[in-house]
Formats: C-alpha cells, structure tokens, sequence
C-alpha cells in the first residue's frame, strides 16, 4: 500500500471513528432524560426523528456539492466539528430541554458529512480494492459506535452528566484539526475530472437507485428504529442505568469484525450477495434477541451476531455503489443511498416506533413490528437488477 494510500485510509478511518461514535449518543442519552421531570420518552423519540430525518436530507445535497468541488476534507472536518458542537449542547441540555432539541438539530447536520464522502475517496484511492478498504474503515467506524456508551457512561459517573459530556466535547474539536491536518493534501483530480460530473447517469442507473434505495429504507427502518431504543429496552428490562450503555458497546463489537468481514464479501462475491447475506442473518439474529432477552449473556450474544450483520451497510452499500456506477457519480450515489436509503429510512423506523408507543405499544411489541419490515426488505431483494455494470 502506497504511504499516501495509507494516510487517506488512517485519517478517513478517525473520522469514521468519531462520526459513528455519535450514532449511538443521544439513543444512550434517552436513558438519562427519560428521568428528568417533564422529559417524556415520546418527546425524545420525536427528536430522534429531527436528527436522522434531517441528515439523510441533507446527505445527498452534500454529495452533489461535493462531487463538484474539491472540498472533501473541509467538508468532512465541517461535519465532525459540527457534532462536537452537538455533543456541547447535549451536555447543557440537562438544564433546559430547549439545548436539547438544538443540539438534535445540529447531530442531524454534522452527521450528514462523512459516509457519502468518506466512502467516495476510499473508493477513488483504491479502485477496485475498495472493498477492504471500506470494510477496514468501517470497522474503525463501528469501534466508535461501540465504545462511545460506555465512554460516556463512565464519563458521567466518573464526573456526572455535563462534565463528562463537556469532556467528549473537547476530545471532538481536537480530532477535527488532525482530520483537516492529515487529510489536508488529498485532491480529488483535475478541474476536467470534476467537470465530468455535470454529465447525466443512462436510466438504467436510475432504476437500480431506486430499488436498492427503497429496499435500504425498508430495512433501516427496522436497524435505526429498534436501535434508537434498544437501551431504553435494557433498562426497561433490568433497571439498572449502567448497563445499556456496557451492553450496547458489548453488542456493537460485533459491526467491528463484520465492516472488514462483509467488506471482502461485497468485494469477492459482490454488493448483491453481500446485501442479501447480511439482511437474513439480521432478521434471525435479532428475533433471536428478542425471544431470549431475559436471559442477559444469549441476548448480548444474539445482539452482537444482530449488529455483526446489520451494521456493515457502510462497506456493502458503498462498495455495492462503486461496483456498479461510473466514478465521476460515487459521492452522489452514495449520498442517495446512505442518505435518503439509510438515514431517512432511520428517521422513519424511530418515527413508526414513536408513534407505536404514543397510543400504548409496548416497546416489545414495537420492536416486532419493525422486524416484520426488515423480513418484506429481505424477499424483495431479488427485484434488485442484476445486470448493471459500471463504466
């Protein structure tokens, strides 16, 4: 591997760590303001809808400036240091919920940066590699999201709600000067290169888009919504405030092998096996967890093989994208993908679940409901055309 290969690789794989390190904040979060006066859990499952419907929004808008500029690594720092600011307000939120609402606002905006545009370099500087690539960025990306519960829940014991948060705040600004620093000398390619990206996609394009897109909407809706409150559903389980944030970084280890996993997968058998694989073993994983959730040791069990497969869309989905569109197309299509696919589709499912327990589901049953939604994603697959090849 080249050195600057390496380098883009290294810096990339930080920022996917601290941008998947948010991913699971305010969800851990909800155990904490739940217990506030006048901070109702439906309150806060609508503004985990604000956060995720407002970055799959905004991803694709991104993605089409970003693909016709050369502001990659500006944009990717902008995001990072965009959720430290989130992170500050979610920290003075336990003083008034207003912060908080704010502070949703501006995850929702920070989160919208790296993975259309961090999967796009990758899949530049390495071409047809970018599998492995993707799969080890992503794994530095699910390490984030598994470590950062149980980070902040020691944080907050350690030096209580706001001094734990200020904290990872801090840690937040600093990675964002290395990111810029380190990324600082990677270029997209000529001005004639970025001109390309004015030309229109065949509508063959178009078609795989469009399903790939909804089938990815279908299943984060389960993913994003049951994920939202998972550690809301521990608690509810055992009582005790400690434990979601241990379980969901026990739970997330599992996304750590399977990012570099799937990625080889996506890479050696392509994105349409690796997304048909990844979908049935989440189905079975997670209704395993749910049929056994009073038993802690099978349940975090079952959870890991659940996030071992549901949460390696990164490098399925992306490389999935750059095996099938032209180059000068991959931020775009990325962001259409993992913004409206992904994200939206997020919004959606924590919507559906909200909405659930608004008229007296239990969260149990909420959770059941959404499974059957990943099981009508996973038979569709094969409507998925087949034939699409890449320029």
């Amino acid at each position: 591997m080249k050195s600057n290969d390496f380098r883009a690789l290294t810096i990339t794989s930080l920022a996917h760590f601290m941008n998947d390190g948010t991913l699971l904040i305010f969800p851990l979060l909800i155990v904490y303001y739940s217990t506030q006066e006048h901070i109702s859990l439906v309150f806060l499952g609508a503004l985990s809808i604000v956060y995720t419907l407002l970055s799959g929004l905004l991803s694709p808008l991104i993605g089409d400036f970003a693909d016709k500029h050369d502001l990659d690594v500006p944009l990717i720092s902008l995001g990072i240091f965009i959720e430290s600011m989130a992170i500050l307000l979610f920290a003075l939120g336990f003083f008034t919920p207003l912060l908080i609402v704010i502070g949703t606002v501006l995850l929702g905006i920070g989160q919208a940066f790296y993975h259309p545009i961090g999967g796009a370099i990758l899949s530049r500087v390495f071409g047809r590699s970018s599998g492995r690539a993707l799969g080890i960025n992503g794994a530095f990306g699910s390490i984030g999201r598994a470590l950062m519960p149980s980070i902040i829940t020691f944080l907050i014991l350690a030096i209580g709600e706001i001094g734990g948060l200020l904290s990872l705040t801090a840690v937040f600004v600093l990675a964002t000067v290395v990111i810029y620093l380190g990324l600082r000398e990677y270029k997209k390619g000529s001005i004639e290169e970025i001109r390309k990206r004015t030309e229109k996609l065949d509508k063959v394009f178009y078609k795989f888009l469009i399903i790939l897109g909804v089938l990815v909407f279908i299943r984060s809706m389960f993913i994003t919504g049951t994920t939202t409150f998972t550690g809301e559903f521990i608690y509810d389980i055992y009582h005790s405030k400690a434990l979601p944030g241990i379980f969901l970084t026990v739970g997330f280890l599992g996304s750590v092998l399977g990012q570099p996993v799937f990625g080889w997968v996506t890479e050696k058998k392509g994105g349409r096996f690796a997304f048909l694989i990844t979908s049935i073993l989440s189905v079975l994983s997670f209704l395993g967890f749910l049929l056994l959730s009073d038993n802690l040791i099978v349940s975090v069990l079952m959870y890991t093989i659940f996030t071992f497969a549901a949460y390696s869309s990164f490098p399925v989905l992306l490389g999935y994208v750059s095996q099938t569109f032209p180059k000068s197309f991959f931020t775009v299509a990325n962001s259409y993908i993992w913004g409206i696919g992904v994200t939206v589709g997020g919004a959606a499912g924590n919507a559906l679940i909200t909405a659930l327990l608004g008229v007296n589901f239990s969260l149990i049953s909420t959770f059941y409901v959404a499974l059957i939604l990943a099981v009508i994603s996973t038979v569709m697959i094969p409507l998925i055309p087949s034939k699409v090849k890449v320029n």
